[in-house]
């Protein structure tokens, strides 16, 4: 019980220091300020909570993957009572499955479109020698592939 005490303690330092200074959680977008394949989950799961799906699914499509994997594990798990088969297979679909649908999203959205948007404040265009100028040129290239 002391470990989660501590983990908590942890988690909440850590969630006052990056949003204070970088105004984000996840840590791909505040170390790099592109992002991730679960940056929106938290949203789209709520929007899917509340019934509306279309808008889960505009924000980050994964959560419908999660939501087969979490049924498929939950029926062996809480159904039948046995562990989960294939578990690892299942994994590995999931993963994949987020990585194709966060290719399919930086490619068509990035950086335009929430969630796939560049956050300019992170810690590599603070401290990294011209990481904000490499990205700058960066944005303007995929920005003008697109025509835009």
């Amino acid at each position: 019980m002391k470990a989660f005490g501590l983990a908590g303690a942890v988690f909440l330092v850590y969630y006052q220091i990056v949003h204070s200074v970088f105004d984000a959680f996840c840590p791909m977008l505040v170390l790099t300020g592109i992002p991730c394949a679960g940056c929106g989950l938290t949203r789209a799961a709520l929007y899917l909570l509340r019934g509306e799906g279309v808008r889960a699914a505009h924000i980050n499509p994964s959560i419908f993957l999660i939501l087969f994997f979490l049924l498929y594990c939950g029926y062996y798990r809480y159904m039948k009572g046995e562990k989960v088969k294939r578990f690892g297979l299942a994994l590995g679909i999931l993963v994949a499955g987020m990585l194709a649908v966060y290719g399919c999203g930086m490619y068509r959205y990035f950086p335009d479109r929430a969630p796939y948007v560049y956050q300019g404040n992170n810690a590599a265009a603070r401290w990294v020698p011209g990481y904000e100028q490499w990205m700058r040129g960066v944005l303007a290239a995929v920005r003008g592939a697109r025509g835009g």
